[in-house]
């Protein structure tokens, strides 16, 4: 037949570690890898917004066109603005 202990304790298996002896948390567990994931999202973040700022003071056309000298606004039938001839 089986042998039983005696102590009921003994027969669950034991994982109690004390503190200096737990293994060291995977590289992607630890606070390195959560602080240069945060570097990284930051400087991708702000690089985005260089990247547009330089866009629109280099390629970004802010010249109003001139739709409105061929349609002008007008309230009650009477134009707003001045009204030129559209060329």
């Amino acid at each position: 037949m089986s042998e039983q202990s005696a102590d009921p304790a003994a027969d669950l298996s034991d994982d109690v570690r004390l503190p200096k002896e737990q293994p060291t948390p995977a590289f992607f567990e630890s606070k390195t890898f959560r602080l240069i994931s945060l570097v990284l999202y930051l400087g991708g973040i702000s690089g985005l917004g260089m990247v547009l700022a330089l866009y629109y003071l280099i390629f970004f056309d802010s010249g109003m066109p001139d739709i409105h000298l061929k349609f002008p606004v007008s309230i009650g039938g009477q134009p707003v603005q001045k009204v030129h001839e559209y060329q």
